[in-house]
């Protein structure tokens, strides 16, 4: 979907760099509203959607890598929000 805007991306941009951050910035903000931590992992697990799905034939064949990036970037998001949570009870 993200490509339908932007169709001379480069493939590498949204997966090594966008995706990683917005999943950063989904628990750190999930942290700073005290929502529960589901949520920011929920919202991660959704990130890969954005670049793989350009047709619905499209998301079948790649559903491993929709889970496999899904799955790395709620761990980061989960990241985020754990050490926002460690800093603001620092702090």
């Amino acid at each position: 979907m993200l490509y339908w805007a932007f169709p001379g991306l480069n493939p590498l941009l949204p997966t090594f760099l966008l995706c990683p951050l917005l999943a950063i910035v989904f628990g750190m903000v999930c942290r700073y509203l005290r929502l529960n931590a589901v949520w920011p992992i929920l919202l991660s697990l959704l990130l890969p959607v954005l670049f793989i799905f350009t047709t619905l034939q499209t998301l079948q064949s790649n559903i491993g890598t929709w889970l496999l990036y899904g799955i790395v970037y709620a761990l980061l998001s989960f990241g985020a929000y754990k050490l926002s949570n460690l800093a603001k009870k620092t702090a």
